[in-house]
């Protein structure tokens, strides 16, 4: 006998407070209209007054400052929602952002003075300033007066609640609110579900199980989705709130829906070997330029001017990866994970590794299309094999080229141990899952930040 589908007592169930992607978007909605604002205001401060009589909106030079600020804002990383609300860490994101795009401004001046004026950047960058901090403690407002946290029921065992949850509570303060926590082992955990989203203004459900659902449990949540309650795992949360993947979290379902090879866009790889080859290109020539004397440097301390290693590329097949020398020659062949202040790094090595001028070698093998510019960092064959032996699913992220920077290499760092592996390898999984021109240009965006900020090691 097939047993009745279950149904709450209410038609529906109202969803209260916003999600990350809808707090993403009104933020740069906000971003947007302050510093289009603020460009305006500027040019009618000063350059309209001499070439045009009452307002004018000059279309041109505000498109140049948004995109601008768009492009600033992605290599800060200044649309974070989970500090958007903090005065104390917007506060450096928004002032980095607006330099950057100051910077660029002034760039646009030299191609092209008659468009944008001097007199115009200087009093746009602190009125954009000063709008754009408005709008952000407007937003943070709001937020708190109109958005609560999305109150949320986590479905999960109390070994996952051990193992899982402490990495994912610290990210969900002030954007999700659990509201009760079922056991799906509990013989009356489908009631006790349909009852706490029913009496608890519950937005969202989350599934702390890997695939297996109890088909009794099942059903009450298919009620509840039904009513208007959103349905989605432990591992999808994390996701949207850390780009990382849950590792504990993944099982069959996430590898079914893993882009395959052939449903992968051609534009979009054609675009990816374009954008490679021509990156390629120029640091090969700029590596022509500097080689003699940067030889001469190098040669100061000793040895060879090129490190060569055997590394591990797509599909496991392995390939020569050069770089300029930066460490003292080891003795024994044996080899370790570089630490911050590594006393094998040279005093030469040390300024080049700050400028990132030790990895341009690497251009030869992303010409040869072994590596790409944008990838999971290719590692050496040693520590390939250990890693797959210590960690699952660390074979998937070389189902896609290796690359010059990554999605790891912006979010984490540098890496010396296994866990630190382990981290990498859960931002990795995310770009294998959502590989994109989208994220691509976020990363090379960032890479550019961090070059900047000479933060190499």
């Amino acid at each position: 006998m097939t047993q009745a589908p279950l149904t709450l007592s209410v038609p529906a169930v109202r969803r209260r407070g916003m999600s990350i992607h809808e707090r993403r978007l009104l933020l740069m909605g906000f971003d947007a209209v302050a510093v289009s604002v603020a460009f305006i205001l500027a040019f009618n401060l000063w350059t309209a007054q001499v070439r045009h009589a009452g307002f004018y909106v000059p279309r041109f030079g505000t498109l140049v400052a948004l995109a601008l600020w768009v492009v600033a804002a992605t290599m800060v990383d200044a649309w974070n929602v989970r500090v958007a609300t903090s005065v104390r860490l917007t506060l450096p994101r928004v002032s980095t952002a607006l330099g950057f795009s100051l910077i660029g401004m002034l760039v646009v001046f030299l191609i092209v003075p008659y468009q944008i004026t001097r007199p115009t950047i200087v009093i746009w960058a602190p009125l954009a300033w000063i709008l754009v901090m408005g709008e952000r403690l407007l937003y943070a407002r709001l937020l708190s007066a109109s958005s609560p946290p999305v109150r949320i029921a986590l479905v999960a065992d109390r070994d996952t609640l051990a193992r899982v949850w402490p990495e994912v509570k610290g990210h969900i303060r002030g954007v999700y609110q659990v509201a009760a926590v079922v056991n799906p082992q509990r013989p009356d955990c489908t009631q006790r579900l349909c009852n706490v989203v029913q009496r608890r203004s519950i937005g969202e459900i989350v599934l702390g199980l890997r695939d297996d659902i109890d088909r009794s449990l099942f059903g009450g949540i298919l009620a509840c989705h039904d009513a208007g309650v959103r349905v989605r795992s432990l591992a999808d949360l994390y996701e949207e709130l850390t780009g990382r993947l849950l590792l504990d979290q993944l099982g069959h379902s996430w590898l079914l829906g893993l882009p395959m090879r052939t449903q992968t866009s051609h534009i979009y790889a054609a675009v990816r070997r374009t954008i490679d080859v021509l990156v390629a290109g120029f640091a090969l020539l700029l590596l022509g330029v500097l080689i003699v004397p940067l030889s001469l440097l190098i040669k100061l301390d000793g040895g060879p001017v090129f490190h060569r290693q055997e590394r591990v590329g797509k599909n496991g097949r392995p390939f020569s990866l050069l770089k300029l020398r930066t460490m003292r020659q080891q003795h024994g062949g044996q080899t370790t994970w570089t630490e911050a202040g590594d006393p094998r790094v040279t005093l030469v090595g040390h300024l080049l590794r700050r400028l990132h001028v030790d990895e341009l070698p690497q251009s030869w093998a992303i010409l040869r299309g072994q590596m790409s510019l944008i990838g999971p960092r290719p590692e050496q064959a040693h520590y390939v094999e250990r890693l797959r032996s210590e960690i699952d699913f660390y074979n998937t992220r070389m189902t896609v080229r290796p690359g010059l920077t990554g999605w790891a290499q912006v979010n984490s760092g540098y890496g010396s141990s296994v866990e630190d592996a382990r981290v990498k390898l859960s931002y990795d999984l995310y770009y294998v899952k959502n590989q994109s021109l989208s994220l691509d240009l976020i990363i090379m965006a960032r890479t550019v930040m961090a070059v900047l900020s000479l933060s190499g090691r």
